[in-house]
């Protein structure tokens, strides 16, 4: 008889069952794993909810070779299970599947980057996404299963088609396990694409009218965007919220301005009371439109393939730096906004950084003209559509200025070099509103 799966969870090397990524788990956790939940795929494969020696809970898609439980890996075909899983419209027990599309495909092989969760390709035509980290207890999940579903009820085709997920449900709390989505193949995402882009206006090998299209593209897509996230239902800021908002902003400043060293820190110093009393302006939010949106808007979100090109919106799991409760929250539009604006300008700031030799003119020209071609498309699709009430302007300054204060937080915290971007950015936005 052999020995149940939990057993052979318990007496698993964490090193075997947990993701090593660098962004993945610590393998090395105190205690024994203890299997949670376990979706049963046939064949000696799984997908299980385990729980490690200090309470976090994790994904693990499961692969059983006798007495031996190891996590599975591409190529082993669980991915491809749960893809086929989509067909039967339902799981197992407290395991429930959601469809939008489905069509036999075979084969694995996975996708080598560094990213939060892990995704394996499916016969070139489809993208597992495991979710990894998963919540606990009342703890809110990722906002991404109400924002997959929202899009696709709307009609928004603007992203990869989603082709279903796959959820765990405990005293009616779903928590998100796996997400299948269309395979783009070729695609790359805007931090390749729309810099080599950039990089080619500055060494006079793209024309400016060439350049800016795609900002005009994304304006649009964020225009339908919106509009069709609006439709899951919408809400209006009330006076807590917006003074919370500001609080965080001027927070976030204080954290900048005490922990930036150099002279990025003593020019940011200089501007800081100009910026906080900008910031005090999202306190007066209240009666602000809020609906679902993407949380975490920016070039590297949005993916272009085919030929002609097209452009795709992904990663609707939101901001990696909020609490899962602020990441479900509703905001105001103007937020993904002034993400996607001031991605724009660091853009531009990485190609001249980067570029030997790139015409300095040409790409400040660029950073303000792409931000002006988003921003008008983004307002005339709105107003097409009706929608325009969903815009609140008044927020973009504040919105703009907290974003780039968050830059440089990410840059104390991870990336040191980054500094010279929002210290450039927030020099050109000041000296725009004098």
């Amino acid at each position: 008889m052999s020995a149940p799966w939990a057993d052979l969870v318990a007496a698993a090397s964490p090193s075997l069952v947990l993701p090593v990524r660098p962004r993945g788990a610590v393998v090395d956790v105190a205690g024994r794993l203890l299997l949670l939940d376990l979706l049963d795929l046939g064949d000696g494969h799984a997908v299980g909810v385990i729980e490690t020696g200090d309470g976090t809970r994790w994904t693990v898609p499961l692969m059983r070779e006798g007495e031996v439980v190891r996590r599975s890996l591409p190529g082993d075909g669980t991915a491809e299970r749960v893809v086929s899983l989509l067909a039967a419209r339902a799981g197992d027990g407290p395991f429930r599947t959601t469809r939008w599309h489905h069509e036999p495909v075979t084969g694995e092989r996975g996708v080598t980057v560094d990213q939060t969760n892990e995704t394996v390709v499916v016969g070139e035509r489809a993208a597992v996404k495991w979710s990894l980290r998963l919540p606990v207890g009342s703890e809110p999940g990722s906002p991404a299963p109400q924002r997959l579903s929202g899009l696709a009820e709307a009609g928004f085709l603007d992203m990869p088609r989603p082709w279903g997920m796959l959820e765990q449900v405990a005293d009616g709390h779903a928590v998100l396990l796996a997400t299948v989505v269309e395979f783009l193949p070729g695609a790359l995402d805007g931090w390749d694409w729309m810099v080599d882009d950039v990089r080619a206006l500055a060494r006079g090998e793209l024309a400016m009218d060439d350049a800016l299209a795609p900002a005009r593209q994304l304006g649009m897509i964020a225009g339908r965007m919106h509009a069709a996230l609006a439709q899951g239902g919408r809400g209006i800021a009330a006076a807590d919220q917006a003074s919370r908002w500001a609080a965080d902003a001027r927070n976030d400043l204080a954290a900048a301005v005490a922990t930036v060293m150099g002279a990025e820190g003593d020019r940011l110093r200089g501007w800081a009371s100009r910026i906080e009393a900008e910031l005090d302006v999202l306190a007066t939010a209240t009666g602000s439109a809020l609906i679902d949106i993407h949380g975490d808007f920016h070039v590297g979100q949005v993916l272009r393939h085919g030929s002609p090109h097209a452009y795709a919106v992904t990663d609707f799991d939101g901001n990696p730096v909020l609490t899962p409760a602020e990441r479900c929250e509703r905001r105001p539009a103007a937020l993904d906004v002034a993400g996607m604006l001031a991605s724009l300008d660091h853009v531009g700031r990485v190609v001249l950084h980067r570029t030997e030799g790139a015409d300095a003119r040409i790409v400040r020209a660029w950073i303000a003209q792409s931000q002006d071609a988003f921003l008008r498309d983004y307002r005339d699709t709105l107003a097409r559509i009706r929608s325009t009430d969903l815009f609140d302007d008044a927020l973009l300054a504040p919105l703009r200025l907290h974003q780039e204060i968050r830059e440089y937080l990410y840059a104390v915290r991870h990336l040191p070099h980054w500094v010279y971007v929002p210290d450039l950015a927030l020099s050109d936005l000041l000296s725009h509103e004098e």
